[in-house]
């Protein structure tokens, strides 16, 4: 079973994706900021992390760049979830190294299809 880590300091979006995730089997793990994240990801192997771009402690272009270089070959699928949907922005996104970039709101098939891009929805 996947492990998913999702940070968002946003209850709704959180529960929300948490729900979509766990009726789809998954193992989920829900923080609200970056650095708790990156305590957990200490201790904690995870395969796919869903994450907030705007958080109050550490951006999640930022938290993004920490977890790749950090985890390195072992670097989890890294899943921007944001509601910045901007050209320019998302953009900058993929630039900072995520993996697939689900824009809020979020259908279930979208944030399926990014957390697991070989499934089927």
């Amino acid at each position: 079973m996947k492990q998913i880590l999702v940070v968002d300091d946003n209850p709704l979006n959180s529960n929300l994706a948490k729900v979509i995730l766990v009726r789809a089997g998954y193992s989920v793990q829900v923080l609200t900021c970056a650095s708790d994240a990156l305590h957990y990801l200490n201790k904690n192997p995870v395969d796919v992390i869903l994450t907030d771009i705007g958080m109050r402690d550490i951006n999640g272009k930022e938290f993004c760049h920490i977890v790749k270089s950090r985890l390195n070959t072992v670097a989890p699928r890294v899943v921007a979830y944001t509601a910045y949907a901007m050209e320019g922005e998302l953009a900058s996104f993929r630039a900072a190294g995520f993996d697939a970039i689900v824009v809020k709101p979020a259908s279930r098939r979208q944030i399926l299809a990014a957390v697991d891009p070989d499934g089927v929805y």
